[in-house]
């Protein structure tokens, strides 16, 4: 017994050495272009340039657009919209309670997951008071996993436990 954890003990550790040694060569002059570069000495800024003798003047009824004025294309608008990454909230369903608050605000495309985690194990039957899901009976340790695509106000609540219910407020 003991010859057999000392070899397999062995074998793990040449394992884990042989995981961290590389054949890789390391790279040589490589260089890492900086992050807040400045330009050179030798080159000019836009904003210090001087009128040439061949630029034109407006006609008095003529606007010229202020400089701080800036277009308002549909690209525009598109670029400067953050950019939301759907996300996953688990609600736990335990101690007789749901552990996100009663009304919890989520964006479309959010998951949540209800995951039974009663003690003493029990049998939960998990509804959409909105018919988003027929009934599911979750044992212990059982999830359900449902994405909202659509925005809106929807109910949820278990059978029989009044404090086992809520709403998702999908935006």
């Amino acid at each position: 017994m003991k010859i057999k954890t000392i070899i397999i003990f062995i074998m793990l550790t040449s394992i884990m050495f042989a995981g961290c040694i590389g054949d890789d060569d390391p790279v040589v002059n490589e260089t890492i272009p900086a992050v807040n570069e400045t330009p050179a000495e030798n080159e000019t800024s836009t904003e210090d340039e001087i009128p040439t003798e061949n630029e034109t003047i407006p006609a008095e009824n003529e606007t010229i657009p202020a400089e701080n004025e800036t277009s308002t294309n549909e690209t525009d608008i598109i670029d400067e919209l953050p950019v939301v990454e759907p996300k996953i909230y688990t609600n736990f369903m335990e101690h007789y309670r749901v552990s996100l608050p009663s009304q919890f605000e989520i964006n479309k495309g959010d998951t949540v997951v209800w995951r039974n985690r009663q003690d003493p194990k029990r049998l939960l039957t998990l509804v959409s008071e909105d018919g988003l899901w027929e009934d599911k009976n979750l044992v212990y340790g059982r999830t359900l996993v449902y994405t909202f695509n659509e925005s809106g106000t929807y109910n949820y609540s278990v059978i029989g436990q009044s404090r086992m219910s809520g709403s998702l407020i999908v935006n």
